[in-house]
């Protein structure tokens, strides 16, 4: 009997993952995302580590553990790329929230994302870019500063700042804007 070759195998589970991903998910898009972004990092592992997991009889295991991780974890790569962002704008309601709930939980959450970005628009412009791209753009604070060429440590120091000052000022300016509708 020949050795089958982990990459094959990863291949044909392929159909797999996705089921699983979208039985955790229930989101046939997300399920291709979290799926597509588990597949990058395995294959990136060494083929001898991945071979020996598979010839163990725990690669199907092991994958569906990471693709588990990603979906549910606030500290995955996944979570940082397409959750975070989406997240805050969305306001966090859940799925199984009344229409009405919904419906007052959002208008308060736009209201409050309205007064961030007037309050973003007072603040100096590197502060207020350094800001919207760390939280729009989905980075780490090590993987933005990579990216720009910013001390991590400068980068820590005005999203701290920024946050402060929105936190400071977010209700009044909230106030405000809801009083002028």
């Amino acid at each position: 009997m020949s050795k089958v070759d982990v990459y094959t195998a990863l291949s044909d589970s392929y159909p797999k993952f996705k089921e699983v991903a979208l039985n955790i998910c229930n989101d046939e898009d997300k399920a291709s995302d979290v799926v597509q972004m588990t597949m990058e990092a395995v294959l990136k592992m060494p083929k001898e580590t991945l071979q020996d997991i598979y010839d163990k009889g725990g690669l199907l295991w092991y994958v569906i553990r990471i693709i588990n991780l990603n979906i549910k974890s606030k500290t995955s790569r996944y979570y940082y790329k397409y959750n975070k962002y989406y997240e805050r704008v969305d306001g966090n309601t859940t799925s199984d929230s009344s229409p009405d709930t919904y419906s007052v939980e959002r208008s308060t959450t736009h209201i409050r994302l309205d007064a961030i970005d007037e309050l973003l628009k007072d603040m100096y412009w590197y502060d207020r870019e350094l800001f919207t791209t760390y939280y729009k753009g989905g980075y780490t604070l090590d993987t933005l500063a990579e990216q720009t060429g910013i001390s991590r440590t400068s980068i820590f120091h005005t999203i701290k700042r920024v946050k402060e000052y929105i936190k400071d000022n977010i209700d009044d300016k909230a106030r405000q804007i809801k009083e002028t509708e």
